[in-house]
C-alpha cells in the first residue's frame, strides 16, 4: 500500500472555504491556530514532511504519531461544525497513512536495549520490558518461563481475574522465552535484571524439560556466546538507565557521544524482528490440537525417544540455577508461585509420565520447605485437547483458563501484594 500524502489542507482566507490543495501546497507551514481543524493539518504536513525522509523505525513512528493526532483531531470536531463530515473522510484517509507509517516502522525491526543476547525472543522482549517498566513501573507480578508460559498465562486475564477476586490495580507482565531453561531463568533474574526492573512476585510456569540437566541446553549456550553476555561479565544489567560506557566498550563498539537520549545509547545494538508478542509480553496461539489432524502433519514421538527427556537428571547445572534462583528471590523477599502447567493425554504415555512424577516429587520437596509456592496442573487437563495448540503448549483460550484459575488459587499471596 502506497502512502498516502495528497491529504492536507492551506488554511483559507477570510472569505474564503477550505479546498483542496497539491502536495506542494499541502506542506507549507500554517500559522498557529487553537481550531482543531487546523492543528489536524498542521500535524498532517508536519506527517507528510517527515515522511519524506523517514528510514528508521523511530522516525517512522514519528510519522504515525503525528498522523494519529491528525486523525484524533479531526475525530473531535464538534456535530454542528460545518466542517466535520469532510473531516471525517480526511480521517479515514490519515489512518490508513498511519497504518502504512506504522507498518514502515516494525518492518524496521525493534531497537535493542541490550547488546544482543542470542536469543531475538529474548532481545525483543527485553526491549518491551523495559519501554512496559519506563511507562508503568515494574509489574507486581512477573510471570518467567519458556515458550510455555509465553503463550500458557495471560497477564491480561490474570489482571482482571485478580481484581474480581478483590485485588484490583494489580499488574501483570509475561517475560517467558523460548526455550528458557532453569539456567536461563537464573540468569535474567539474577544477573540481567537490575533492582529498578524486579516485581515484586514471580510466577514461574513451566514443567519438567527445562529442569533437565541431562539434556544439552542450547538457548543457554547462545547467551554465553553472545555479546550481551560478555557485557553482564563486565558488570553491566539492564536498567531503566542507559548501560554505563565502561560496560558497553568492552562488549559493543562505543556510541556516538552526541547521542545523549535512551534511543541513541542504544542504537549501536542494532534491531531485532518483531513477533506477535503483545505490549504485556503474550503471545497468543489460536491454533487448537486435534490429534486426529496434528499428526497428519507432524510425526508422533513415543516419549522413549524424546530427547528432550534422553538422559533425564534433576541433579546437575539446572537444579544449582533453580536453587540459585530460589534464594536470591529470598533475598529480595520476592514471593515465588511455581505453576507446573498441564499437559495433554497425547504427550504424557507411560515414559514421560514416570519422568513427570519425579519432577511433581521434586518440586513439592521444595514446596514442603517453604521456598515457594507450588500449583500444580500437569494432568488437569489430560483429555482437554482443545485448549492446547499442540501436544505439550497451551493455546490462548488454556491460557485464559489458567490465568483464572491462578487468580482464584487461595495459595497464591495475593493478599500481600495489595497489603504491601
Amino acid at each position: 500500500m502506497g502512502l498516502l500524502l495528497t491529504c492536507c489542507i492551506s488554511r483559507p482566507g477570510p472569505s474564503a472555504t477550505p479546498t483542496a490543495r497539491s502536495e506542494a501546497a499541502a506542506t507549507m507551514p500554517l500559522p498557529a491556530s487553537s481550531d482543531p481543524w487546523y492543528q489536524a493539518i498542521g500535524n498532517a504536513n508536519q506527517a507528510t514532511q517527515l515522511a519524506t525522509t523517514a528510514t528508521t523505525a523511530a522516525q517512522w513512528h514519528q510519522v504515525a504519531g503525528a498522523w494519529g493526532r491528525s486523525v484524533a483531531l479531526l475525530q473531535d470536531l464538534a456535530a454542528d461544525d460545518p466542517r466535520q463530515t469532510f473531516g471525517q473522510r480526511k480521517a479515514l484517509e490519515y489512518q490508513q497513512n498511519l497504518v502504512f507509517a506504522q507498518q514502515k516502522a516494525a518492518q524496521q525491526g525493534l531497537p535493542r536495549v541490550f547488546p544482543a543476547l542470542g536469543s531475538d525472543v529474548l532481545d525483543e522482549q527485553l526491549s518491551l520490558y523495559r519501554a512496559y517498566v519506563a511507562a508503568l513501573g515494574p509489574p507486581d507480578v512477573l510471570i518467567v518461563g519458556s515458550s510455555r508460559a509465553l503463550q500458557g498465562v495471560d497477564p491480561l486475564v490474570l489482571q482482571q481475574a485478580l481484581a474480581v477476586q478483590g485485588y484490583p490495580g494489580l499488574r501483570v507482565y509475561n517475560l517467558s522465552v523460548n526455550g528458557a531453561t532453569a539456567q536461563v531463568v537464573s540468569f535474567i533474574t539474577r544477573q540481567l535484571l537490575a533492582p529498578d526492573l524486579h516485581p515484586r512476585l514471580i510466577v514461574w510456569a513451566e514443567g519438567s524439560r527445562a529442569f533437565n540437566s541431562g539434556r544439552f541446553d542450547r538457548t543457554f549456550a547462545e547467551i554465553l556466546a553472545s555479546p550481551g553476555y560478555a557485557a553482564v561479565r563486565n558488570g553491566a544489567t539492564l536498567s531503566l538507565t542507559s548501560p554505563s560506557p565502561d560496560h558497553v566498550d568492552q562488549a559493543t563498539p562505543a556510541a556516538d557521544d552526541s547521542e545523549g537520549d535512551a534511543a541513541g545509547a542504544h542504537a549501536q545494538y542494532g534491531t531485532v524482528p518483531l513477533s506477535a508478542i503483545n505490549s504485556l509480553g503474550f503471545l497468543a496461539v489460536n491454533d487448537q490440537f486435534n490429534p486426529a489432524v496434528y499428526y497428519r502433519t507432524f510425526p508422533r514421538v513415543l516419549g522413549q525417544y524424546d530427547n528432550a527427556y534422553r538422559p533425564f537428571r534433576l541433579t546437575g547445572v539446572q537444579t544449582v540455577s533453580f536453587e540459585a534462583t530460589v534464594q536470591f528471590l529470598r533475598s529480595r523477599n520476592i514471593p515465588l508461585v511455581f505453576v507446573n502447567l498441564p499437559l495433554s493425554n497425547d504427550y504424557l504415555d507411560g515414559v514421560r509420565l514416570g519422568y513427570e512424577r519425579q519432577f511433581q516429587r521434586f518440586l513439592q520437596g521444595w514446596a514442603n520447605r517453604g521456598s515457594l509456592t507450588l500449583v500444580d496442573l500437569l494432568e488437569d487437563w489430560r483429555w482437554q485437547s482443545h485448549l492446547f495448540a499442540d501436544p505439550s503448549h497451551i493455546n490462548r483460550y488454556g491460557a485464559r483458563e489458567i490465568s483464572s484459575r491462578l487468580a482464584a488459587d487461595g495459595r497464591i499471596p495475593w493478599g500481600w501484594l495489595v497489603r504491601e
